[in-house]
């Protein structure tokens, strides 16, 4: 005889998952099954759409061993590195910003965020334009304003690159505000209070109040800006081309290329699957680290 004490077994609730089901459906079809189909093309020789020849491994020993290719992935780690570096600088100096008691915060705010907000591709033919060589404004105001020669800012390897990564910083940064101020005003005001009491000055509670307390939102932001920019393509399609020679073609423009300028389907998917395994390994690595800082 079942005990009095004893509740009854409660029957699982089905509506919670029959109404993500479709969620889920949606999300398999749009991302789960274009990566399985990736990596079964990464394993073919293709044509056009038609998968003809298992070749195993063939396509990625292709690309590893493409000297194209790793010149792709010098491009995005220093694309990368540097963008992210910057592009978090100047994050957290506009948070900082926009967390004060300005008199115009809110436009402050608004105003910032344009750059984010506005169409990837109209910023960046409005940035081809301004450095364009023969007619850019930022020539016509060094030629005219300061007498200085003209720059061909996207036809030398240096400056090309130098020119991506600043575009894509002022681009980017009010993403990298949004976060950090999201962050900033998280933090209990009483801690700087007490701070302050204790004799420390702005500096000394930047580094002992501010910075302990926002490393798992900076540790989101950098994982996140270097996942954004380490699969950035169109900048670097629409502002060079990849050029000068090979000089701005990262990995995801390699693989543009490969897929549909050589039209070789296998190898551009065996990129595509290098660039996801990438991924999967520094969000492997941010997770970790936000594990360590949870228990820490």
């Amino acid at each position: 005889m079942r005990s009095a004490a004893q509740a009854p077994r409660r029957r699982p609730d089905l509506l919670p998952y029959i109404m993500v089901a479709p969620a889920l459906l949606v999300i398999g079809a749009f991302s789960l099954l274009p990566t399985l189909y990736g990596v079964l093309v990464s394993v073919y020789r293709v044509e056009f759409v038609q998968l003809l020849t298992f070749v195993g491994v063939r396509n990625y020993v292709d690309v590893l061993t493409d000297p194209a290719f790793w010149n792709s992935v010098r491009v995005s780690v220093t694309f990368t590195s540097c963008s992210v570096a910057l592009t978090f600088v100047a994050g957290f100096g506009l948070a900082l910003l926009g967390n004060q008691q300005l008199r115009f915060r809110s436009a402050f705010r608004t105003i910032t965020l344009l750059p984010w907000v506005t169409s990837y591709v109209v910023t960046y033919l409005i940035f081809r334009w301004i450095l364009n060589a023969d007619f850019g404004l930022l020539n016509a105001a060094l030629v005219q304003g300061f007498g200085l020669p003209r720059v061909n800012w996207l036809g030398q390897p240096a400056l090309a690159l130098a020119a991506l990564v600043v575009v894509d910083v002022w681009r980017a940064a009010p993403y990298a505000m949004v976060l950090l101020l999201a962050g900033l005003q998280g933090i209990p005001h009483e801690l700087y209070e007490a701070a302050a009491i204790d004799g420390a000055t702005r500096v000394r509670s930047f580094f002992g109040v501010t910075l302990p307390l926002m490393r798992p939102t900076i540790l989101l932001l950098l994982v996140l800006l270097t996942i954004i920019d380490f699969n950035v393509v169109v900048a670097m399609l629409v502002l060079t081309g990849g050029g000068p020679g090979n000089a701005t073609e990262a990995m995801s423009l390699r693989m543009y290329n490969e897929a549909f300028t050589y039209a070789r389907m296998g190898p551009a998917s065996a990129i595509a699957m290098i660039i996801f395994a990438a991924n999967l390994v520094l969000t492997g690595v941010y997770i970790r680290l936000l594990r360590s800082e949870h228990y820490s």
